[in-house]
Order: C-alpha cells, then structure tokens, then sequence
C-alpha cells in the first residue's frame, strides 16, 4: 500500500460549544478535498475546553494574552511534515487545493510559499479580475492571505514568526520576514480555499489599533524579534 503524503495543518481556535460549527466545517471540508493527502491537523486552543472537532492533536494555548504568531508558533513545534499550512478556524477548503498548490510549486520550485484564491464575497474576483495562475506578491489581502498560508517546512527555519503583534498585522509581519529573507510568495488562482471572515477572533477597534501601533514600532526596530 503507498503510504499517503502528510500535510501539517495548525489552526489557532478558541471554540465553544456556540461557534464549533465553524472548526467543524473547516475540518471536515478539509479532509474532504484531498483523498490522497493525509492531513495532521493540529488546534492551538485558547478556550476553556477542548472540544473534539476532527483533530488530531489539541495543544492549549499557553499565554494569558491571545497572540496569533505564537498560536502558531506553538503548533509548528509538534510538525515535522514537508508542506505545512497555517489556517483560520473559518475556511472552507475545496476539492483540489493542495493539489494546485503542489502542482504550482512543480511549475514554480523557486516559490516555496503561497496562498489560496478567496472567492467568499468575491474577495479576489474583485481584486484580481483578470487572474493570472500564479501571481507573485506580498501585499496582505491580495497575494499573501494571513487566513491561509501554506508553505514548505524550510521556510520556518528561514524565518522568524514575531510575536511582537497580538492578532491584526501578523500576516504582514509574515510578508516583511519573507521579503528580508529573499523569499517568494505567490498566490494560486486555482487552488480555493474560502474565508468567512473575522471569526478567529473579534477584534476591538481599540485592539486593531494597538496592533498597529505594535508592528509600526516593530518595522522601526523599536521592539525586537
């Protein structure tokens, strides 16, 4: 029997028994779209309890403060597979996705990082209305999706996850680690992955603003990796 490829999945919840659904449904979809891959989905868990919802491993989130680089620099901890994907709770995984991730890094083996195409409220139909298959960038929201990244393992030994920003601004942390470190992002038009929007966290306006101010002293050098 051919041993199925693993991919590493971590994805930073905080469930409860109201918004399961949403992990429930990200799971589920995700086994779902790729019979032939193996997925070893990993929940960094910052609620109460531990809800079972289709993992296969539940760390708990270890700090008083919620922060989104270290959820995942948690559960990057426990992988050890060749492609890893950094995930919301809320997506909704089609069929084939990873596939054209892999197909686009056959095509492009000098990208190693990449997103998917969010077509939840047309989110890149609009940006993008005329996609190319794999569109090279960095910009937060259009070619690099915080929501969804996915990766080979040796960028993180590459790279550096600050955990200087809570939440908001982590993904252009990402960008900027990335771009310091010669490395290529790419968006995948035909790999799909839709994003519900906002569930990971509901974050405050006071929250959002903190977070700014947080990566703009991290981009000056005022706080250090």
């Amino acid at each position: 029997m051919i041993e199925k490829p693993t991919v590493t999945v971590v994805i930073p919840s905080k469930t409860n028994l109201i918004n399961k659904y949403l992990l429930e449904n990200c799971i589920t979809s995700l086994r779902s779209s790729e019979p032939s891959i193996k997925f070893n989905i990993i929940v960094v868990e910052s609620g109460d309890k531990h809800i079972s919802c289709g993992q296969d491993l539940t760390i708990a989130f270890d700090l008083d403060e919620f922060c989104y680089n270290h959820a995942l620099n948690q559960g990057l901890a426990y992988s050890d597979s060749e492609w890893i994907i950094l995930a919301n709770n809320d997506l909704i995984f089609k069929p084939g996705f990873m596939q054209e991730i892999l197909l686009a890094h056959a095509m492009r083996p000098d990208i190693m990082s990449f997103s998917p195409w969010n077509s939840m409220w047309a989110w890149h139909e609009r940006i993008f209305p005329n996609p190319m298959p794999i569109r090279e960038g960095y910009r937060t929201g259009h070619e690099l999706t915080g929501w969804c990244i996915i990766a080979k393992r040796e960028i993180f030994s590459a790279i550096i996850l600050s955990e200087e920003v809570n939440f908001w601004y982590s993904d252009n942390i990402y960008a900027d680690a990335l771009i310091d470190a010669g490395l290529k992002h790419a968006l995948v038009s035909n790999s799909k992955v839709d994003h519900i929007v906002s569930q990971t966290k509901q974050v405050t306006q006071e929250e959002a603003s903190a977070s700014y101010e947080q990566y703009l002293r991290f981009k000056k050098g005022e706080i250090n990796e």
